[in-house]
């Protein structure tokens, strides 16, 4: 009997033992698991800090680079539009001193050295230009150049309403003005560009000839020879719908044709402004 109890206590602590060995191996597997998984834990937040924190410092630098291009831009296109504006203020001054008939009418073309000198300036400072500006300088050099004499072909030079081109000048600088300060943030006047666009618009679908989509145009767009700046943009924004049709139905001509690309730029830069602020 006592050896049967001995046998059975002795099978009993081993299994105990056995049980406490298994229980002690596994207490230290997980130990080592855990300490292992803290360790590469600590280890992998280390590397998303690092990271992270190289992340936010290219982030700051790109931030402070754009905002040092952005403010050497700014700079750079504020002298742009100052030299611009100047330029046309010293042509139309010019204009205005040496253009004068003893009547007090103007009877001379713009100043040509004025009118080089603002060209080249568009020229150059274009980088810093939009599609509005652009749209409106360049509005401005047709109507300077329709003021020049021109050719009939056989060598004579006529003169043209140098009266007329002036007027149209005078009506542009202060809304070109506009649109520059605009630019800068100085102010904000939206109806500047809407009566360039429509000066503009009006202009060009009465000097082009298209007889196949009836141009130049009939109606009430049509210009009479005592009309004014004014009075034209009056015409347009009066029948602004039919002003749009008309463009866009020229648009479409002069796409589906795929030439006359100076034509189709103006329509297309003119289009835009008056859909913008229609």
């Amino acid at each position: 009997m006592e050896t049967v109890l001995g046998i059975l206590s002795s099978g009993l602590s081993g299994a105990v033992l056995v049980w406490l060995l298994r229980n002690w191996i596994s207490e230290r597997l997980k130990q080592s698991i855990q300490h292992e998984y803290s360790e590469k834990l600590e280890i992998h937040k280390a590397q998303i800090k690092i990271e992270l924190d190289f992340r936010i410092e290219k982030i700051k630098h790109e931030y402070e680079l754009n905002k040092l291009r952005t403010s050497l831009f700014f700079d750079h296109q504020r002298e742009a539009f100052n030299a611009l504006l100047e330029a046309i203020l010293d042509l139309n001054n010019k204009w205005n001193q040496i253009g004068r008939d003893p009547d007090g009418f103007i009877s001379e073309a713009a100043p040509h050295a004025e009118y080089h000198r603002l060209r080249n300036l568009c020229y150059k400072k274009q980088l810093f230009l939009d599609d509005d500006c652009m749209a409106a300088l360049e509005l401005l050099s047709e109507i300077l150049e329709s003021s020049f004499p021109f050719e009939d072909g056989e060598g004579k030079l006529h003169d043209r309403d140098t009266r007329a081109a002036y007027d149209k000048a005078q009506y542009l600088q202060p809304r070109i003005a506009s649109i520059l300060q605009g630019k800068i943030g100085v102010i904000k006047d939206r109806t500047a560009k809407r009566e360039i666009a429509i000066l503009g618009a009006v202009l060009i679908l009465n000097n082009y000839c298209f007889a196949e989509i009836g141009l130049p145009v009939k109606g009430h767009l049509k210009l009479l020879n005592e009309d004014d700046a004014g009075d034209i943009v009056s015409k347009g924004d009066e029948h602004f719908e039919e002003l749009l049709a008309k463009l866009k139905e020229f648009q479409f001509y002069l796409r589906k044709k795929g030439c006359f690309d100076e034509a189709a730029l103006k329509v297309s830069r003119f289009l835009s402004i008056l859909t913008a602020t229609a």
